[in-house]
């Protein structure tokens, strides 16, 4: 499996070549979805929230570099990777403007199928990280043990609830929504209810004993806030 199933999302207008990207991805392992303008990938993308978008620089409606803009102003958590497609029209120039508004890296079209989905894991490799331990003020959650630790005291909470925390603790003061969570949280459980996310959050702050460590934005998701 690509990436363990990760999602990914194609604009690109040329039928032919997002047939055939399709069909390398998806033999690949990854879940995929193809938009044949910018305005229905920049639909697709909130609909879908891919954990990478493969982005042609020519579009019939709109600028490669408009879509991208969009698609990065509406991010409410850590920018997913966008790789920029570009074609014998396209020179440097191009490839420097869509990395200096957020593009990952670029693909050249008719790259070699290998080097193609080299290039696309390793982007996810590098947005996704590691698991490594992190600390926020006086919690300490390690992904890897399974534990959470507040003032050297380890808490009691189950893998889910703990995870929750981890990923919220990692877009310190950015506002995660409920179904991002249940993507990043649940991956392949996931089952669209957004209640497993308010139970799951009502248990880290019950751990935690303060439930200032988990804002409530209304009508939007949650947010971390490290507490002194």
């Amino acid at each position: 499996m690509g990436a363990a199933g990760a999602r990914i999302l194609v604009i690109e207008d040329d039928p032919e070549l997002a047939s055939l990207s399709l069909g390398v991805l998806e033999r690949a392992g990854y879940e995929v979805f193809v938009a044949h303008s910018g305005a229905e990938g920049v639909r697709l993308s909130r609909e879908k929230l891919p954990d990478l978008t493969i982005l042609d620089f020519e579009l019939p409606d709109m600028d490669a570099i408009e879509v991208l803009d969009t698609l990065r102003q509406g991010a409410s958590r850590t920018p997913t990777p966008v790789l920029i497609l570009t074609g014998a029209r396209n020179g440097p120039s191009d490839q420097v403007r869509g990395l200096e508004h957020g593009a990952t890296d670029y693909l050249t079209k008719g790259l070699d199928r290998a080097i193609f989905l080299a290039r696309i894991q390793a982007a996810l490799r590098e947005h996704r990280g590691d698991d490594s331990a992190i600390r926020r003020g006086r919690l300490l959650i390690d992904p890897r043990a399974g534990t959470v630790t507040l003032d050297g005291r380890q808490l009691d909470l189950d893998r889910k609830p703990m995870l929750l925390l981890y990923q919220l603790a990692k877009n310190d003061g950015a506002v995660v929504t409920r179904e991002e969570l249940l993507r990043m949280v649940w991956s392949s459980e996931y089952d669209g209810f957004e209640r497993s996310v308010d139970q799951a959050v009502y248990s880290a702050r019950k751990a935690l004993g303060d439930p200032g460590w988990i804002q409530t934005v209304s009508g939007f998701g949650y947010r971390f806030r490290t507490l002194g």
